[in-house]
Parts: structure tokens; C-alpha cells; sequence
């Protein structure tokens, strides 16, 4: 029996699949999916990222039982152990990739449907969200995985002139039985509306499982979006991660993407500047160790005149662990006056932990102010030295520096709540970077 009929075998259990057109799309992704398998280190774009160690925790046919999963109960007490502290928002919990209705909350006046509630209801409706681009850059097995397998999501449609009191924080949990979860979210703004969406990973077990999630933006004109994306799984799981960005005229799109947790995790972000104006901010830390391996891929199209882009990622890893970030810019032919800027630096605190990176420019245009770098290296003993003769151990110093070098990325963030509770997490994983919690 083939992988496309296996999984065709499983998307019968899944949501919506009683409706003829949803069974449909969704055997057309599993045909995809088929066709293409799953990233090998012969594709260009997954060359430094090994699934050998994904198929040994899961199992070579992990795929074929990654259909509903069962929810795991989790006690409203654990939750609020997960959440972000002092965070005022609309709170929207989802475990082992299911929408928990009675942990959620949503703001009046705007629609946001569960993506399961919707492929029974409004199948026809439900399918946009699901829609698979082969054709687009850094397309893998996993999209079209997610696409034929999705099993929730959240569906949010921001009206015109709409601006949100306060943010929606999606929280994801793996449940204490370890599960593979396929969830797709849909973000629509309409022109010159406003909010923040906080998607924050994480779990409450050790349990070996897999999070494949994808997430579809489209802002429209005058639109405000900033997305702050933040992976802390148990080491023991895998996350895969997407999110595709179509941005109109004069919206703006800011990105905070933070890798901290998994033990392997890869995330692709793809922005499309597709209307003058518009603008976009990627900012993005991971901090690894032991044996971790954290893959950025990022993607930025300037389709249109006058658009500018900040792209600014950096590193931090200690033990064997080993990082990749490929950040490409693409200036389309008709792009003039672009205006972008890309940098990657990297900070190794060991001398076994590994970094690849590959800053990238495609410039098809004559008129543009553009410029990429990347960095790579260890701290500056003077500056050690520097913080000894104030009082500081060796370790305080190497730990204050190291954190000063994160601290840029985080800097950027404009949610207060959302920035002190990544300042003690990151402390939290440099060595005996505890102690140094009531500097920050």
C-alpha cells in the first residue's frame, strides 16, 4: 500500500472529510505529498538539515497515523503554568493541536472560527485556508502534508479599520502522550486594521511527537500586524513551522520569531511586498544547546516599488548543537527604489556547536539601496577581562555578554510582558544564567 493511500486511509477520521469537496483537496495534498515525500539533504534548501533523527523518534511510517489526534486532558492549572505571566490578552489554547473551547477566549466584534468547526459547517469556506501552492518557494512535503492532514487551526478575519484592545495569544500544548499534530491558522486584516498575534509553542511532557503548523497572513491596505512566534517545546519533540505573508499597500508586517525548544526544529518565513509602501521586520533569535538543531529559512519578494525590509537574526549556541539560517531577498525587475537590509550574527559558546548561514541577494532592479552580511564568532575576551575587573566571575561576565548579544533581538519587541518572559527564558538556558535574573 502506498503513502498516498495510507494516507487517504487516515484522512477519512479527519474533520470535514464527509464533504465531498474537502475529501477532495484534501487527497490532492496527499497525492502531493506522495509525489514528493518528505526533505532529504539532497534538496538545496533542507542540505544542512538531517530527518534521520525525526524517523528514528517517530518511526520510518509516522506519517500514516498523524491523522486526529487524541486531546489530552490538560487541567486549567498546568495551562496558566504554560502561559506567558502577566500577559493581558485573549487567551485561545489548543492541546495536542485541538481547539480547547472552554480555555479560550474571544474579543467581540471580530470572526475567528476554529478551523475543525469550520470544514464541517462551511466546507466551501474552510478551503481557502487549506489552499496548496506547489509552486511556491521553499515548498516541501511538509506543506503538503499539513494542507491534506490539518486537523484545526484558527480562522481570524480582522474587519476594515479594525484595531484589537489587546493581543490574541494562541497558545499551543503537547499533551503528556506525545502526538503528531497538523495545524493550519488563517489571518486576514483588512485595510488599516491593527493587532497583535502571539503564537507560543510549548508543552507539558517529555513525550516524543511532532507540531506541523503553517500560518497564512494576508494584510490589506494601511494593515498592522505584529506576530510574535515563539518555539519552546520539550527537547524530545520536532517542530516544523510556516508562515507565507501577502502584504498590500502600505501595510506593515513585523515578525519576532524566537527557536528555543525542540530538538529539532526548521521554520520558513515568506513575505511578499506586493503593494508600494508596504514594509516588513524580521526579527528572529535561536538559542541552542546539548544536541539541538535550529533551521531558519526565510524568503523576502519586493514585487513592487518602493518597499523596505529589515531582516535581523541572531544565534547563540553552546554545546554540540548546530544552527542554519538562509535568508534570501529577491528585488523583482520592476522594484526600483527598494530599500533592504539583511544581516545573520552568530555567537558559539562551544567549540563543537556548528552554525551554516547563507545571507542572500537577488537583485533584478537598478535603483535600490540594499546590503547582507552574516557574522560568526565567540566573546571578546577583553570584554570578559573588562567585566572581572568590576567584580563579575568569569561566568557572570560570559553570561552578561551573552545576554547583551540577545539582547538587541528582544529589544525590538514592543509588548513588554511578551519581552521580560523571553529575557528569563533565555537566561534560563545559558549556563548558570539563573543568577543573573535580577539584572534584566
Amino acid at each position: 500500500m502506498g503513502q498516498g493511500t495510507r494516507l487517504n486511509a487516515a484522512i477519512s477520521s479527519l474533520p470535514g472529510s464527509r464533504h465531498d469537496v474537502v475529501r477532495t483537496h484534501r487527497q490532492r495534498a496527499a497525492r502531493a505529498f506522495a509525489a514528493r515525500g518528505l526533505p532529504t539533504r539532497r534538496d538545496e534548501d533542507w542540505k544542512y538539515t538531517d530527518l534521520s533523527r525525526l524517523t528514528a523518534a517517530l518511526g520510518d511510517n509516522w506519517w500514516e497515523s498523524s491523522g486526529q489526534p487524541e486531546i489530552s486532558a490538560v487541567d486549567a492549572g498546568v495551562i496558566e503554568g504554560q502561559a506567558i505571566p502577566d500577559l493581558d490578552a485573549y487567551r485561545i489554547v489548543f492541546t495536542d493541536g485541538r481547539f480547547d473551547h472552554g480555555e479560550s477566549e474571544f474579543p467581540e466584534g471580530v470572526t475567528i472560527r476554529p478551523l475543525a468547526d469550520l470544514l464541517e459547517s462551511e466546507p466551501e469556506q474552510a478551503l481557502e485556508p487549506l489552499e496548496l501552492d506547489e509552486a511556491a518557494p521553499l515548498y516541501n512535503g511538509f506543506v503538503a502534508l499539513n494542507a491534506a492532514m490539518a486537523t484545526d487551526g484558527l480562522c481570524v478575519c480582522i474587519k476594515d479599520g479594525v484595531t484589537l484592545d489587546k493581543p490574541l495569544y494562541i497558545l499551543h500544548l503537547a499533551g503528556p502522550s506525545g502526538q503528531v499534530a497538523h495545524i493550519r491558522h488563517a489571518i486576514s486584516l483588512g485595510s488599516n486594521a491593527e493587532v497583535a498575534v502571539i503564537e507560543h509553542f510549548s508543552g507539558i511532557s517529555d513525550g516524543t511527537g511532532l507540531t506541523n503548523t503553517m500560518t497564512n497572513i494576508r494584510l490589506g491596505q494601511g494593515a498592522r500586524l505584529s506576530h510574535y512566534r515563539l518555539q519552546q517545546e520539550p527537547e524530545s519533540r520536532f517542530h516544523i513551522g510556516r508562515v507565507e505573508v501577502e502584504q498590500a499597500r502600505d501595510s506593515y508586517y513585523a515578525s519576532h520569531s524566537i527557536a528555543l525548544g525542540a530538538a529539532l526544529s526548521r521554520t520558513d518565513i515568506r513575505v511578499n511586498l506586493n503593494g508600494e509602501g508596504a514594509e516588513c521586520l524580521l526579527n528572529g533569535l535561536y538559542v541552542t544547546g546539548g544536541r539541538q538543531h535550529a533551521d531558519h529559512h526565510t524568503r523576502i519578494d519586493h514585487a513592487v516599488p518602493n518597499c523596505t525590509s529589515r531582516e535581523i537574526y541572531k544565534g547563540i549556541l553552546d554545546g554540540r548543537s548546530r544552527a542554519v539560517f538562509n535568508g534570501k531577498v529577491v528585488v523583482h525587475k520592476n522594484a526600483q527604489l527598494t530599500d533592504a537590509q539583511q544581516s545573520n550574527g552568530n555567537l558559539l559558546l562551544s567549540a563543537r556547536a556548528e552554525i551554516d548561514t547563507k545571507p542572500e541577494l537577488e537583485i533584478y532592479a537598478d535603483d535600490v539601496k540594499c546590503a547582507h552580511g552574516a557574522t560568526i564568532g565567540q566573546l571578546d575576551e577583553d570584554q570578559v577581562f573588562y567585566l572581572r575587573t568590576r567584580g563579575l566571575s568569569e561566568a557572570d561576565a560570559r553570561n552578561v555578554l551573552t545576554f547583551a548579544f540577545a539582547g538587541d533581538v528582544l529589544a525590538r519587541m514592543p509588548h513588554i510582558a511578551v519581552r521580560k518572559f523571553l529575557e528569563r527564558v533565555v537566561l534560563g538556558k545559558l549556563p548558570q544564567g539563573a543568577v543573573l535574573e535580577d539584572i534584566v
